[in-house]
């Protein structure tokens, strides 16, 4: 079954879908779903904003898990929680750990002002160079999520990662994820902007080249009409890519296709 391992319901603060939302949209589409709520521990503009009670979150949609439906948790890294984050992951039965960078170096890549005086290609160096610091920290994780977050929200012209511009970063973030056996996600926000496709191609046939074999598929839906949103695109971008689209369940991976 294919599945969108990538969403956010009731406990993410910046979500606008409930949990049987989220699921109904789902059983329309015959996928099956695994939630990733927020978790950025010591966020910059507001340090509490993504966390949310875990306990009650287990206890309120553990009726809801299923084989279609899993739980699962999104963490932000950062280099001062890692060593938190990792005891959250640690301490509760996710079905999956998602790893991702919404901050560099204790500004948020969401906001404008994180990009001040700097052109686009140093942006994108630090970004680099600050999740391979976390990656080095952290271990409690079983894929990592959008390596192209920082496209959204980079006020250039030219918004998308080039190999070309950082390629022993690149390469440095992507050895990493091989040698820790972590898949890269293909986060499906921008598969319908051609340019995007183009750029991440580049991307995930490097990270197959050194050694990467397995990609997660996600949506990051906030919304219910976003569910399962470009998951073909994502499917073929999989294949163009060599990679083989898997999920977690129980913190094992699980092939999508047979």
């Amino acid at each position: 079954m294919i599945f969108d391992t990538h969403m956010h319901c009731d406990y993410s603060c910046d979500s606008h879908m409930k949990i049987a939302a989220a699921i109904e949209a789902a059983d329309k589409q015959n996928i099956g779903i695994v939630i990733t709520e927020h978790w950025d521990d010591d966020y910059p503009t507001n340090p509490t904003a993504f966390m949310f009670d875990v306990d009650d979150y287990f206890a309120r949609f553990g009726t809801y898990r299923s084989e279609k439906v899993l739980l699962g948790i999104e963490i932000g890294m950062q280099k001062q929680t890692a060593a938190a984050d990792e005891a959250l992951a640690a301490a509760y039965p996710f079905d999956y750990v998602l790893a991702s960078m919404h901050c560099v170096n204790g500004r948020d890549l969401y906001e404008e002002r994180c990009y001040a005086g700097q052109t686009k290609v140093e942006a994108v160096r630090e970004f680099l160079t600050d999740t391979i610091a976390n990656l080095e920290l952290h271990d409690n994780f079983d894929a990592f999520a959008h390596i192209d977050y920082m496209c959204r929200y980079m006020p250039f012209t030219d918004k998308e990662l080039v190999l070309s511009e950082a390629p022993e970063l690149f390469d440095q973030v992507f050895k990493i994820l091989v040698a820790k056996e972590k898949p890269l996600e293909i986060n499906t926000r921008r598969l319908n902007d051609p340019l995007a496709v183009q750029a991440l191609l580049k991307l995930y046939k490097r990270y197959a080249l050194l050694g990467g074999k397995y990609t997660v598929l996600g949506s990051d839906a906030h919304y219910q009409e976003h569910v399962g949103r470009w998951l073909t695109e994502a499917l073929a971008l999989a294949d163009a890519a060599g990679l083989e689209p898997v999920y977690f369940k129980e913190r094992k991976m699980r092939k999508m296709r047979n």
